[in-house]
């Protein structure tokens, strides 16, 4: 018998994980739902603008929960390694952007924060020469633009440079 202040080495439990980040996405969705609650909802023929919040809400209600269910279901002797090497490198670089992106929106706006952190996704993911990357991150970021601008009508972060 280890001694219980003695740290394991053995790779990570995959249920408890599935387990953990479900119940976390419950939780976030919970918070996440009482701010959506707060804006307002509009009309039938014009959806305000906390209806793709609430959606957004469900989604991740089914998929936390689903999350749950799997990792419930799992045997407990299923383990996970952490990714390592180059695939470790791309993970913690694609946390970084996503951080980045977060932090970055509502300074830079929707557009030019989409468009950097796309180009820079891009550039971490794949081998891509810098013109397609450019290319791509630009339709991209006009694609969202343009969806939730004009057609969803939601108003998105406009940045130091917006008026």
């Amino acid at each position: 018998m280890r001694p219980p202040f003695q740290m394991r080495t053995t790779p990570f439990q995959k249920r408890r994980g599935f387990l953990a980040l479900g119940g976390l996405g419950l939780l976030f969705s919970a918070a996440y739902l009482g701010m959506s609650l707060q804006l307002p909802f509009g009309q039938v023929d014009q959806p305000g603008a906390g209806v793709f919040p609430i959606l957004v809400c469900i989604i991740l209600v089914i998929a936390s929960l689903t999350t749950v269910w799997e990792g419930w279901k799992m045997d407990r002797a299923q383990r996970v390694d952490l990714p390592a090497g180059g695939a470790g490198k791309r993970l913690l670089g694609l946390t970084g952007l996503l951080l980045g992106y977060f932090l970055a929106l509502p300074w830079l706006g929707q557009f030019i924060s989409s468009t950097l952190f796309c180009v820079l996704l891009i550039r971490v993911l794949s081998d891509l020469g810098w013109p397609r990357i450019v290319a791509y991150s630009l339709a991209i970021s006009i694609a969202l633009y343009v969806v939730f601008v004009f057609l969803l009508k939601v108003p998105m972060p406009r940045g130091i440079w917006g008026s």
